[in-house]
Protein backbone atom coordinates (compact mmCIF):
# COMPACT_ATOMS: atom_id res chain seq x y z
CA UNK A 1 0.00 0.00 0.00
CA UNK A 2 1.69 2.96 -1.12
CA UNK A 3 0.52 5.11 1.69
CA UNK A 4 1.87 8.80 0.13
CA UNK A 5 0.26 8.47 -2.98
CA UNK A 6 -3.10 7.78 -1.16
CA UNK A 7 -2.45 10.76 1.01
CA UNK A 8 -1.41 12.99 -2.02
CA UNK A 9 -4.89 12.02 -3.53
CA UNK A 10 -6.99 13.02 -0.14
CA UNK A 11 -5.07 16.45 -0.98
CA UNK A 12 -5.64 16.82 -4.00
CA UNK A 13 -9.61 16.15 -2.55
CA UNK A 14 -9.12 18.62 -0.40
CA UNK A 15 -8.11 21.25 -1.88
CA UNK A 16 -10.92 20.97 -4.45
CA UNK A 17 -13.43 20.59 -1.88
CA UNK A 18 -12.41 23.09 0.62
CA UNK A 19 -11.69 24.17 4.22
CA UNK A 20 -13.75 20.87 5.60
CA UNK A 21 -12.31 18.58 3.78
CA UNK A 22 -8.58 19.66 4.48
CA UNK A 23 -9.34 18.73 7.90
CA UNK A 24 -10.50 15.16 6.98
CA UNK A 25 -7.23 15.14 4.63
CA UNK A 26 -4.76 15.62 8.11
CA UNK A 27 -6.60 13.37 9.77
CA UNK A 28 -6.49 10.67 7.58
CA UNK A 29 -2.91 11.43 6.52
CA UNK A 30 -1.66 12.00 10.20
CA UNK A 31 -2.81 8.09 10.59
CA UNK A 32 0.49 6.89 8.73
CA UNK A 33 2.08 3.59 9.53
CA UNK A 34 1.04 3.14 13.20
CA UNK A 35 4.17 0.57 13.64
CA UNK A 36 7.79 1.24 15.32
CA UNK A 37 10.66 -0.38 15.60
CA UNK A 38 11.23 -3.46 17.24
CA UNK A 39 14.19 -2.31 20.26
CA UNK A 40 15.17 -3.47 23.67
CA UNK A 41 17.38 -0.69 23.73
CA UNK A 42 18.94 2.58 21.38
CA UNK A 43 21.74 5.21 21.85
CA UNK A 44 19.46 7.99 21.09
CA UNK A 45 15.95 8.16 21.29
CA UNK A 46 14.12 11.19 19.11
CA UNK A 47 10.66 12.33 20.28
CA UNK A 48 7.98 14.39 19.00
CA UNK A 49 5.73 15.44 16.34
CA UNK A 50 6.31 16.10 12.61
CA UNK A 51 9.06 17.94 12.71
CA UNK A 52 10.99 14.93 14.04
CA UNK A 53 9.34 12.45 11.40
CA UNK A 54 10.47 14.40 8.94
CA UNK A 55 8.08 13.74 5.81
CA UNK A 56 6.39 17.10 5.26
CA UNK A 57 9.53 18.74 6.62
CA UNK A 58 12.62 18.51 6.12
CA UNK A 59 14.22 15.52 7.95
CA UNK A 60 17.10 15.41 10.38
CA UNK A 61 17.00 12.25 12.28
CA UNK A 62 19.36 10.00 10.00
CA UNK A 63 21.47 12.82 9.61
CA UNK A 64 21.66 13.21 13.39
CA UNK A 65 23.01 9.34 13.32
CA UNK A 66 25.27 10.18 10.72
CA UNK A 67 27.18 13.46 12.33
CA UNK A 68 26.69 11.41 15.96
CA UNK A 69 28.14 8.00 14.72
CA UNK A 70 25.50 6.47 17.06
CA UNK A 71 21.97 4.84 17.02
CA UNK A 72 19.13 7.23 16.61
CA UNK A 73 16.09 6.12 16.65
CA UNK A 74 12.76 8.55 14.99
CA UNK A 75 9.73 8.55 17.19
CA UNK A 76 8.23 11.29 15.67
CA UNK A 77 4.62 11.34 14.61
CA UNK A 78 2.79 14.19 12.63
CA UNK A 79 0.31 16.09 14.73
CA UNK A 80 0.61 14.46 17.58
CA UNK A 81 0.52 17.16 20.64
CA UNK A 82 2.50 16.67 24.02
CA UNK A 83 0.71 14.26 25.31
CA UNK A 84 0.59 11.99 22.19
CA UNK A 85 4.37 12.40 22.35
CA UNK A 86 4.30 11.53 25.95
CA UNK A 87 2.70 8.47 25.63
CA UNK A 88 4.74 7.15 23.04
CA UNK A 89 7.97 7.94 25.54
CA UNK A 90 6.28 6.06 28.58
CA UNK A 91 6.36 2.91 25.99
CA UNK A 92 10.12 3.66 24.82
CA UNK A 93 12.53 1.39 25.83
CA UNK A 94 15.38 2.74 28.52
CA UNK A 95 17.81 5.15 26.51
CA UNK A 96 21.32 6.60 27.05
CA UNK A 97 20.06 10.02 25.30
CA UNK A 98 17.05 11.68 23.90
CA UNK A 99 16.04 14.27 22.28
CA UNK A 100 12.40 15.76 22.33
CA UNK A 101 11.01 18.36 19.96
CA UNK A 102 7.56 18.67 20.94
CA UNK A 103 4.67 21.56 21.43
CA UNK A 104 3.98 22.84 17.96
CA UNK A 105 0.65 21.11 17.86
CA UNK A 106 -0.51 22.27 21.01
CA UNK A 107 0.34 25.81 19.98
CA UNK A 108 -1.54 25.68 16.89
CA UNK A 109 -4.22 23.89 18.55
CA UNK A 110 -4.40 27.04 21.30
CA UNK A 111 -4.11 29.77 18.23
CA UNK A 112 -7.39 27.83 16.65
CA UNK A 113 -9.04 28.12 19.52
CA UNK A 114 -8.58 31.85 19.53
CA UNK A 115 -9.39 31.94 15.97
CA UNK A 116 -13.16 29.55 16.65
CA UNK A 117 -11.64 26.70 14.44
CA UNK A 118 -13.63 24.08 15.38
CA UNK A 119 -13.12 21.68 12.82
CA UNK A 120 -9.44 21.72 13.31
CA UNK A 121 -10.01 21.55 17.33
CA UNK A 122 -12.13 18.51 17.05
CA UNK A 123 -9.99 16.65 14.83
CA UNK A 124 -6.53 17.02 16.82
CA UNK A 125 -8.48 16.33 19.88
CA UNK A 126 -10.14 12.75 18.06
CA UNK A 127 -6.38 12.08 16.96
CA UNK A 128 -4.35 12.69 20.10
CA UNK A 129 -6.86 11.08 22.18
CA UNK A 130 -8.02 14.26 24.12
CA UNK A 131 -11.21 14.37 25.78
CA UNK A 132 -14.18 16.13 23.96
CA UNK A 133 -13.45 19.52 26.61
CA UNK A 134 -10.21 19.69 25.95
CA UNK A 135 -9.36 23.38 25.73
CA UNK A 136 -5.82 24.25 24.47
CA UNK A 137 -3.48 26.58 26.92
CA UNK A 138 -0.38 27.42 27.81
CA UNK A 139 -1.23 25.97 31.29
CA UNK A 140 -2.33 22.54 29.85
CA UNK A 141 0.80 22.25 27.39
CA UNK A 142 2.81 22.76 30.85
CA UNK A 143 1.53 20.00 32.67
CA UNK A 144 1.75 17.47 29.60
CA UNK A 145 5.13 18.80 28.72
CA UNK A 146 5.80 18.22 32.29
CA UNK A 147 5.04 14.26 32.01
CA UNK A 148 6.96 13.96 28.53
CA UNK A 149 9.86 14.58 30.24
CA UNK A 150 9.19 12.84 33.34
CA UNK A 151 8.37 9.71 30.71
CA UNK A 152 11.46 10.24 29.04
CA UNK A 153 13.56 7.22 30.08
CA UNK A 154 17.28 8.58 29.79
CA UNK A 155 20.77 9.86 31.04
CA UNK A 156 20.03 12.88 29.26
CA UNK A 157 17.89 14.59 27.54
CA UNK A 158 18.01 17.31 24.72
CA UNK A 159 15.20 19.58 24.79
CA UNK A 160 14.85 22.12 21.91
CA UNK A 161 13.28 25.04 21.79
CA UNK A 162 9.48 25.29 18.82
CA UNK A 163 10.30 26.88 15.92
CA UNK A 164 8.09 29.57 14.32
CA UNK A 165 5.10 29.25 12.99
CA UNK A 166 4.94 31.45 9.66
CA UNK A 167 7.73 34.18 9.86
CA UNK A 168 6.29 37.03 11.72
CA UNK A 169 6.73 38.87 15.19
CA UNK A 170 2.71 38.57 15.04
CA UNK A 171 0.49 36.55 17.82
CA UNK A 172 1.75 32.89 16.70
CA UNK A 173 5.07 34.30 17.85
CA UNK A 174 3.93 35.75 20.71
CA UNK A 175 2.50 32.65 21.60
CA UNK A 176 5.52 30.61 20.48
CA UNK A 177 7.44 32.91 22.99
CA UNK A 178 5.76 31.81 25.95
CA UNK A 179 5.26 27.81 25.80
CA UNK A 180 9.09 28.75 25.07
CA UNK A 181 9.37 30.35 28.34
CA UNK A 182 7.80 26.67 29.96
CA UNK A 183 10.23 24.68 27.90
CA UNK A 184 12.89 26.65 29.43
CA UNK A 185 11.24 26.82 33.23
CA UNK A 186 10.60 23.11 33.23
CA UNK A 187 14.02 22.27 31.63
CA UNK A 188 15.67 23.92 34.61
CA UNK A 189 13.54 21.71 36.80
CA UNK A 190 14.79 18.40 35.53
CA UNK A 191 18.70 18.11 36.01
CA UNK A 192 19.01 15.51 32.92
CA UNK A 193 17.68 18.15 30.47
CA UNK A 194 19.54 21.03 28.48
CA UNK A 195 17.40 23.43 26.44
CA UNK A 196 18.73 24.01 23.17
CA UNK A 197 17.76 27.34 21.57
CA UNK A 198 16.17 26.54 18.50
CA UNK A 199 13.81 28.58 17.55
CA UNK A 200 15.56 31.27 18.66
CA UNK A 201 18.21 30.57 16.30
CA UNK A 202 15.73 30.84 13.21
CA UNK A 203 15.59 33.48 10.54
CA UNK A 204 11.95 34.85 10.26
CA UNK A 205 12.24 36.83 6.69
CA UNK A 206 9.16 36.29 4.93
CA UNK A 207 7.09 37.98 7.39
CA UNK A 208 4.02 35.92 6.99
CA UNK A 209 1.96 35.46 10.14
CA UNK A 210 0.27 32.14 11.00
CA UNK A 211 -3.40 32.22 10.70
CA UNK A 212 -5.57 29.13 12.37
CA UNK A 213 -8.66 30.06 10.99
CA UNK A 214 -10.25 27.65 9.08
CA UNK A 215 -9.83 28.80 5.24
CA UNK A 216 -6.54 29.90 5.36
CA UNK A 217 -5.47 26.63 7.64
CA UNK A 218 -6.82 24.18 5.48
CA UNK A 219 -4.72 26.06 2.65
CA UNK A 220 -1.37 25.90 4.61
CA UNK A 221 -2.02 22.48 5.09
CA UNK A 222 -2.84 21.37 1.23
CA UNK A 223 0.42 23.36 0.12
CA UNK A 224 1.71 21.39 3.01
CA UNK A 225 1.22 18.02 0.97
CA UNK A 226 1.66 19.32 -2.28
CA UNK A 227 5.28 21.08 -1.38
CA UNK A 228 5.68 17.55 0.40
CA UNK A 229 4.26 16.10 -3.06
CA UNK A 230 7.13 18.09 -5.29
CA UNK A 231 9.84 17.18 -2.40
CA UNK A 232 9.48 13.88 -3.79
CA UNK A 233 9.65 13.58 -7.07
CA UNK A 234 12.45 12.36 -8.85
CA UNK A 235 15.15 15.85 -8.91
CA UNK A 236 12.38 17.63 -7.17
CA UNK A 237 12.66 20.90 -5.70
CA UNK A 238 13.97 20.70 -1.89
CA UNK A 239 11.67 22.53 1.12
CA UNK A 240 14.54 25.12 1.01
CA UNK A 241 13.86 25.92 -2.72
CA UNK A 242 9.78 25.85 -2.16
CA UNK A 243 9.86 28.17 0.82
CA UNK A 244 11.90 30.53 -0.99
CA UNK A 245 8.56 30.91 -3.74
CA UNK A 246 7.05 33.11 -0.78
CA UNK A 247 10.36 34.48 0.38
CA UNK A 248 10.51 31.84 2.99
CA UNK A 249 13.66 30.71 4.79
CA UNK A 250 13.02 28.92 8.36
CA UNK A 251 9.18 26.45 7.56
CA UNK A 252 8.54 26.64 3.86
CA UNK A 253 4.59 25.82 4.44
CA UNK A 254 4.67 28.18 7.79
CA UNK A 255 4.63 25.38 9.82
CA UNK A 256 7.74 22.24 9.09
CA UNK A 257 10.85 22.96 8.63
CA UNK A 258 13.18 23.76 5.59
CA UNK A 259 17.06 21.94 5.07
CA UNK A 260 18.48 25.37 6.06
CA UNK A 261 16.66 24.72 9.81
CA UNK A 262 17.14 20.38 9.92
CA UNK A 263 20.88 21.90 9.36
CA UNK A 264 21.07 24.54 12.01
CA UNK A 265 18.79 21.79 14.55
CA UNK A 266 21.56 18.98 14.00
CA UNK A 267 24.45 21.48 14.53
CA UNK A 268 23.04 22.35 17.61
CA UNK A 269 22.55 18.83 18.76
CA UNK A 270 25.70 17.98 18.04
CA UNK A 271 27.18 21.06 20.11
CA UNK A 272 25.36 19.78 22.95
CA UNK A 273 26.93 16.25 22.52
CA UNK A 274 30.91 17.44 21.69
CA UNK A 275 30.78 20.68 23.41
CA UNK A 276 29.60 23.15 26.02
CA UNK A 277 28.49 26.26 24.85
CA UNK A 278 24.59 25.13 24.41
CA UNK A 279 23.93 24.22 27.88
CA UNK A 280 21.96 26.02 30.36
CA UNK A 281 20.74 29.61 29.30
CA UNK A 282 18.81 31.91 31.00
CA UNK A 283 14.84 32.54 29.65
CA UNK A 284 14.26 34.95 28.18
CA UNK A 285 11.57 37.00 29.63
CA UNK A 286 8.12 36.93 28.95
CA UNK A 287 4.51 38.82 30.06
CA UNK A 288 2.33 36.98 31.56
CA UNK A 289 -0.07 38.74 32.24
CA UNK A 290 -0.11 39.67 28.74
CA UNK A 291 -0.97 36.53 27.63
CA UNK A 292 -3.72 35.88 30.32
CA UNK A 293 -5.37 38.90 29.05
CA UNK A 294 -5.46 37.63 25.23
CA UNK A 295 -6.47 34.62 25.95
Amino acid sequence: FDYFSFSCNVTCFAMRRGSCAGLVAISVCSLGCLTWPTLTSCAVGCFGDSHTEGIYGAPWVDELQRRLRRECVNFGRNAWTCKSVQRRAAQAPILDEAVVLAGTNDAMMELAARAGNTGMLSVYRGLNQLPAEYVPSIESFATSFKELLSSVRAEKVAVLSLPPLGESDGRAAELLSLYNQEICRLVEEDERAIYVPFGEALEKRSGEDFDASSPAFSQTIAQMFAHTALRRLPFGPSFDTLGSFYGREAVHDKIHLTEKSARILVDLLVEVQYGDQVSRVTCYPVRMAAHQKRA
